[in-house]
């Protein structure tokens, strides 16, 4: 059989039902199931390997995408098998029709669970300890966003559905698959990599621009955006339309919340600066920081001013005391 042929049985449909071969295993999925779920870069299916019966996560990313050259080069890698962590999913691996064009198909491990807004909703919201049980289960976030910053990688999708906990304990950050490189990515037509009430604002692709201007702290304000979710139960950038959506990550801040500690919101406020360069440039340092605003919670970010405050009013009636008496 010809290199073209082979590739094409790669991807085979039989009524119904998709089978795709990664190595020499093949997984199916059917068409008229209802999916686990739907993103802005693709389609996530229920299917299972034809060999074991294993029940796997099938996502077909959406061809616009899929026909960007540099995004298949790097759906392929973040497919393989070289990203181990225990707080990210294991991929399979990675399907497509041919090297050039066309259906990609990332294959990863079923994780069984919810998503930790659910969990938070569940079992959270109403502890007299909320917002410190909510912030210490996103902490295996930071490790995970800490671990493929390190090879490169910019996951861009971050939001609560897109974070499982895996029997009641383990925390999961998913669509790895659909992350990318900033040095990889060239883009062919405007629009949004991302989803608008999570994305930051370098994610819009403005007319005439050929390339994404992201970097590791995109990740950091999207997961800023959502712990401030998870901790308040609200999004403060959702609108009725994206294009409100949108003008929101651009111009409005955070607000103050009561019940959530200044200092926590003021950590949250810098993850999500506009500019790149006023964030957290590191998950680490995020965590770091957010591990303070914990341990001092009525600490406000000017609460330094008060001493220097007292010491002027001090100085300023031991003048005046001075002059009268002396």
């Amino acid at each position: 059989m010809s290199n073209a042929k082979a590739k094409l049985a790669n991807i085979v449909q039989k009524g119904n039902d998709i089978f795709l071969r990664v190595d020499e295993e093949w997984f199916t999925y059917n068409l008229m199931e209802p999916p686990l779920g739907e993103g802005a870069m693709g389609t996530v299916y229920l299917g299972r390997s034809c060999r074991t019966n294993e029940r796997v996560a099938i996502k077909r990313v959406i061809d616009k995408f899929a026909n960007v050259p540099s995004i298949r080069e790097r759906a392929r890698l973040e497919a393989s098998l070289l990203f181990r962590h225990q707080n990210l999913v294991e991929m399979i691996g990675y399907c497509e029709l041919n090297p050039y064009n066309g259906p990609i198909f990332i294959i990863s491990r079923l994780v069984q669970g919810m998503t930790l807004d659910q969990h938070v909703e569940m079992h959270l919201r109403s502890r007299t300890d909320a917002v410190r049980k909510i912030c210490e289960s996103i902490y295996p976030v930071f490790d995970a966003l800490e671990y493929i910053h390190s090879k490169g990688i910019i996951h861009m999708d971050i939001k609560p559905s897109n974070i499982m906990i895996e029997n009641g304990c383990n925390i999961r950050l998913m669509d790895l698959g659909i992350a990318y490189a900033a040095d990889a990515v060239n883009l062919t037509s405007p629009g949004l990599l991302g989803t608008p009430k999570y994305a930051a604002p370098e994610q819009y692709i403005e007319p005439g621009q050929s390339r994404l201007l992201v970097d590791k702290t995109t990740d950091i304000y999207e997961l800023g955006v959502t712990l401030y979710e998870l901790l308040t139960g609200y999004n403060p950038f959702d609108s009725p339309t994206r294009e409100e959506t949108l003008q929101k990550q651009r111009t409005e801040v955070l607000p103050y919340v009561e019940g959530i500690p200044d200092a926590v919101v003021d950590v949250l406020r810098k993850a999500t600066a506009k500019v790149q360069m006023e964030r957290y440039q590191s998950a680490k340092d995020f965590k770091v920081a957010l591990e303070q605003a914990l341990l001092h919670p009525c600490r406000k970010s000017n609460e330094w001013l008060l001493p220097i405050s007292i010491g002027l009013i001090i100085g300023i009636i031991l003048v005046i005391v001075l002059i009268l008496f002396v």
